[in-house]
C-alpha cells in the first residue's frame, strides 16, 4: 500500500469533525479546571481548622506545611469564618512591621487587608456581617482606646482570616506566638 492510496481512503470530514470535538473538549475541561475549588486553599483549611475560631498553625517546615507557597520566615494564624448565624468580630495586634492582617473570600479575592505600622503599634477591631439583608440588631458601641482605630465594619457570607507575624527567629518566637495566640475571631462580640 502506497501512501497516496492511505490519504485517499482517509475520510477527511470526519477527521476534521474529531479535530473540532477534541478542540471543544479541550476549552470546556480548561474553564472547568480554573473553576474546580475542592483543592483551593478555602477548602483544605475549612476542612481541617475548626470554623470561627483562630487557629495558630506549626512553624512552615518541609515536614509540615498546612498550604503550599507559604513563607518558611513567617507565623500563621487562620480562622476560616462563616456569618450565616451572626456577625463575626475580628481582633488582632499587629506590633511591628511584616504583621499583616488579611480577610480572603472562598475564591482567594481579596476583601480586607492591612499591614502595620512603622510608627505605632496597629489595633485590628473589624466586625464582619452577613451580606445579605438581615438586620442582626444594633451594634455595642465603643469608644476608641489610645492606639487603636475605631471599629470597621464588612461584609462576607464566609472566608478566610489571615494573620501573619515574620518570623525574627528563635529568641522572638515566645513573644511572637504569644501575640499571635491574642489574635480572635469570633461569633458575635468579643
Amino acid at each position: 500500500m502506497n501512501l497516496k492510496s492511505f490519504f485517499e481512503r482517509i475520510d477527511w470530514r470526519l477527521m476534521m469533525i474529531f479535530i473540532l470535538v477534541a478542540a471543544i473538549v479541550h476549552v470546556v475541561e480548561t474553564f472547568l479546571a480554573v473553576n474546580d475549588q475542592r483543592n483551593a486553599a478555602y477548602a483544605r483549611l475549612a476542612r481541617e481548622l475548626p470554623h470561627n475560631t483562630m487557629t495558630v498553625v506549626n512553624p512552615v517546615s518541609p515536614e509540615h506545611q498546612v498550604l503550599p507557597y507559604l513563607a518558611p520566615d513567617a507565623r500563621y494564624a487562620f480562622c476560616p469564618f462563616e456569618t450565616a448565624n451572626s456577625a463575626m468580630h475580628v481582633r488582632a495586634l499587629l506590633p511591628d512591621l511584616g504583621w499583616t492582617i488579611g480577610i480572603y473570600a472562598p475564591d482567594g479575592s481579596g476583601i480586607y487587608f492591612a499591614a502595620a505600622s512603622a510608627d505605632r503599634e496597629t489595633t485590628i477591631d473589624l466586625s464582619i456581617i452577613p451580606s445579605d439583608d438581615r438586620f442582626l440588631g444594633l451594634p455595642a458601641q465603643t469608644p476608641g482606646r489610645p492606639g487603636t482605630d475605631n471599629e470597621q465594619t464588612i461584609a462576607a457570607p464566609k472566608g478566610l482570616i489571615v494573620v501573619r507575624a515574620p518570623d525574627k527567629g528563635a529568641p522572638y518566637r515566645a513573644q511572637e506566638d504569644a501575640i499571635l495566640a491574642k489574635a480572635t475571631c469570633a461569633s458575635g462580640r468579643t
